[in-house]
């Protein structure tokens, strides 16, 4: 079932970028071209030469980390900024890392008008002058809590590193972050994040060290965690694929984004779940490149997401936590359960200024880790 699963979605792909590519050419008008986008039901997350097409056509590119990100990004803020403005809204799913961004900008290609990242991005690209500043006139520092707002970036939502598991393997839960290192308790293969994100806090709070120690990070120690681990670890690269590992049955247990557990929760008839025991707490974070295609209409995207209403579809959908604090009086009991924001007291929230400061060198020190 999960491989033919997998290759509608594929199939479903490869019509939307036929389509685009048509639409490039000039062999199909545009009208044509989005009576084909909806009736695949891409809406306004297609990327590639489709996107690249509509770029006449007022059109503003948003990267995100992929997978149903895409999708559900583009139903929460994509739909309804068009609806709105008129403007179409590509999502395109190939990963806001900070090395893209540095990229584009270097190379005076800059593609995407917005992008999704981590908080400390903000920091750390807009001090190099890789980020546009927030403007604070369009977009509202009052659908903020206070420790979200940075001068080149903006959060978009709360997310975190949770411990998710297969229950009909492992009947007894895990409890802690110690058991996705326990190979005898919770036998298997499980997953970590390559790109670094979290692993310092996983790695250092299933050692058992005390929350006010965890930073720096002791990188031998992670290192010995990791290496003990040998063949059972798998790293993912991107949010879709730590998705596919648990679906695909490659992995039992890992850390991964409390955004893919809740989808994998859902598209497993409940089989994953999920504990929020010392989750690892961090923010999203809408930046807007330097040298940006269209600065003003990024901004306006922006505002536009803050809608409370439209956030908590995104936490319904893909398990992301409202930014926007008016969000919290509108919850339901079943949106709190899956909402990173209402677990606050189990809790362990990322040290962003820390990492806009380190975040380089600790990343070149753990990909010599996992590549050795």
């Amino acid at each position: 079932m999960t491989s033919r699963r997998h290759d509608v979605r594929s199939h479903r792909r490869d019509m939307v970028d036929l389509a685009g590519e048509l639409f490039a050419k000039g062999r199909i008008d545009r009208r044509t071209f989005l009576r084909c986008l909806t009736a695949l039901g891409a809406g306004a997350m297609v990327a590639g030469p489709a996107g690249r097409a509509l770029a006449a056509d007022k059109t503003i590119t948003v990267a995100n980390f992929g997978g149903d990100a895409v999708k559900f990004m583009g139903e929460a803020w994509g739909a309804p900024f068009t609806a709105a403005s008129g403007v179409n809204v590509v999502f395109d799913g190939a990963g806001p890392l900070p090395g893209n961004i540095k990229k584009m900008v270097d190379e005076k290609n800059v593609i995407w008008d917005v992008s999704d990242g981590d908080g400390f991005y903000a920091d750390q690209l807009g001090k190099a002058g890789y980020l546009e500043p927030i403007d604070y006139s369009v977009v509202s520092k009052d659908k903020l809590h206070d420790w979200m707002i940075w001068e080149h970036g903006v959060a978009n939502y709360a997310f975190s590193y949770v411990l998710a598991y297969r229950k009909s393997k492992y009947p007894t839960p895990p409890t802690s972050w110690a058991d996705l290192f326990d190979t005898e308790k919770f036998p298997g293969k499980r997953t970590m994040w390559k790109w670094l994100g979290g692993v310092p806090e996983v790695c250092m709070l299933g050692a058992g060290k005390a929350r006010d120690a965890i930073y720096p990070p002791d990188m031998d120690l992670i290192g010995t965690q990791v290496k003990a681990l040998g063949d059972d670890l798998v790293l993912w690269e991107t949010g879709g694929q730590s998705q596919q590992l648990f679906l695909d049955g490659e992995v039992d247990i890992g850390a991964i984004w409390n955004t893919r557990a809740s989808v994998l929760e859902r598209d497993s008839g409940g089989d994953i779940g999920w504990i929020w025991t010392d989750h690892v707490l961090a923010t999203g974070c809408w930046l807007v490149p330097k040298g940006a295609p269209d600065v003003a209409t990024s901004m306006r995207f922006i505002a536009s997401s803050q809608s409370a209403e439209q956030q908590i579809m995104l936490l319904e959908t893909l398990g992301n936590g409202p930014a926007n604090p008016a969000a919290d009086a509108l919850l339901t009991a079943e949106q709190k359960r899956i909402n990173p924001m209402s677990h606050l007291d189990k809790s362990f929230i990322v040290n962003t200024p820390w990492y806009a400061e380190h975040y380089d060198d600790l990343l070149t020190e753990w990909l010599d880790l996992i590549s050795a």
